[in-house]
């Protein structure tokens, strides 16, 4: 919900009549940098048992924790996907089942293969991939929104580095440095 700050009941209300009034599967995003509300694991195991088409979450709270509490709120079947690309590693070992990614923009088959190898278990490759990844993960969002990942993708000639207001196109010189760097760590550039 935008603009008021609910409480968990107030959440457990809203959510509620969204799932009631529609048959589609919902991933509840949360998001507490930018909604200002973070939704706990119980008030998230509350609306998935009462819901079944509440399905998962896309969980953007950075508190890798957060996977196995909502495993016992939620229940093992509920889809947890990581909405921070820094912390998707750690992120899945405690059981979630992807990413919802800012990084893959610029880097889809690194993240995918990165993907892949946490869903197979095999940490010790997802760690080399997650090496060449991290100081992308971190340039990227030294300024906010898309705008890091707009310029990493200008910089491999797939689109326009513009974005709406409030936002600018133009980054900050040690930003658009940053970024370079790490897509040239990431073996994106040369």
């Amino acid at each position: 919900p935008y603009y008021y700050k609910p409480t968990q009941k107030g959440l457990i209300a809203h959510f509620s009549a969204i799932a009631e009034a529609v048959r589609l599967p919902i991933y509840i995003y949360n998001i507490p940098g930018r909604s200002v509300v973070d939704m706990t694991p119980e008030t998230m195991g509350a609306l998935a048992k009462a819901h079944s088409n509440i399905v998962g979450v896309k969980d953007a709270t950075g508190k890798i924790e957060r996977v196995s509490e909502q495993r016992i709120t939620c229940g093992k079947d509920f889809r947890q996907l990581s909405g921070e690309d820094a912390t998707a590693l750690g992120f899945n070992a405690h059981g979630g089942v992807g990413c919802i990614s800012v990084t893959a923009n610029v880097a889809p088959r690194l993240c995918a293969e990165f993907q892949a190898a946490t869903l197979a278990g095999d940490y010790n490759k997802a760690l080399e991939y997650q090496d060449r990844l991290m100081p992308l993960h971190k340039a990227i969002f030294l300024e906010p929104g898309l705008c890091g990942a707009k310029y990493g993708l200008s910089r491999l000639e797939r689109m326009s580095r513009n974005v709406r207001s409030p936002l600018i196109s133009m980054l900050e010189p040690t930003t658009e440095a940053a970024i370079d760097a790490a897509m040239r760590h990431a073996g994106l550039l040369n």
